[in-house]
């Protein structure tokens, strides 16, 4: 699957970091090209100048930003995850409820989304028992974000138990998805399963 103009180094890859605004704002619509794709024909499907044809860039402009086509494919899917967590924590009622209402408001409208997103939902499967460098780091940087949501949705129960629920609430939340995408569970009985599991450990990990 990975692509790679012959002859360029990883290291001529602009860093983020040092990318002027401008930059940023071509990468950006890289990453959002992509995106677009991803959600019309797979990550399979996409092919890199058909990301420059979309993004209206040269295919070399391309790879100044991404080296191969897992590092776009996990920068698209980074981004994704970052606007989805937002949105969903955004519209998730979930001021002064406690650790359990707010924590299965968010599961619920989360699953809704990824079901809304198929191809979305089968990259981040597949990216995360990838092997590829960028894709590794990004599933690293979406784990810190995820980190921090479930810091925040799971306040008020034992502390020392926080890392082990968003744990096993994750490991739900993946499995339910799986189920969903291959059409072994529906996404209603998803939901239900998510939300014994998680109820199951919130409640035994509350003071």
């Amino acid at each position: 699957m990975t692509a790679r103009i012959a002859g360029r180094a990883e290291g001529d890859v602009l860093s983020v970091a040092d990318m002027t605004s401008g930059q940023l704002v071509r990468r950006a619509k890289i990453v959002e090209a992509v995106i677009a794709l991803i959600n019309e024909v797979g990550a399979d499907a996409v092919q890199m100048r058909d990301v420059a044809q979309r993004s209206g860039v040269a295919l070399g402009t391309v790879y100044r930003y991404f080296n191969s086509k897992e590092h776009l494919l996990a920068a698209a899917l980074e981004d994704w995850q970052k606007r989805l967590t937002r949105r969903v924590a955004a519209a998730s009622d979930t001021a002064g409820v406690g650790p359990l209402p707010g924590t299965l408001d968010y599961l619920q409208r989360a699953q809704r989304a990824f079901h809304r997103n198929p191809n979305m939902t089968a990259l981040m499967l597949q990216a995360m028992t990838s092997t590829d460098p960028e894709t590794k780091t990004g599933i690293e940087h979406m784990a810190r974000t995820n980190t921090d949501l479930f810091d925040r949705l799971l306040e008020g129960i034992a502390p020392e138990s926080i890392p082990n629920v968003s744990f096993g609430v994750n490991a739900a939340l993946s499995s339910a998805l799986a189920a969903v995408l291959t059409g072994a569970l529906s996404l209603d009985q998803a939901v239900d399963r998510v939300e014994w599991v998680t109820r199951t450990l919130v409640d035994a990990a509350t003071p």
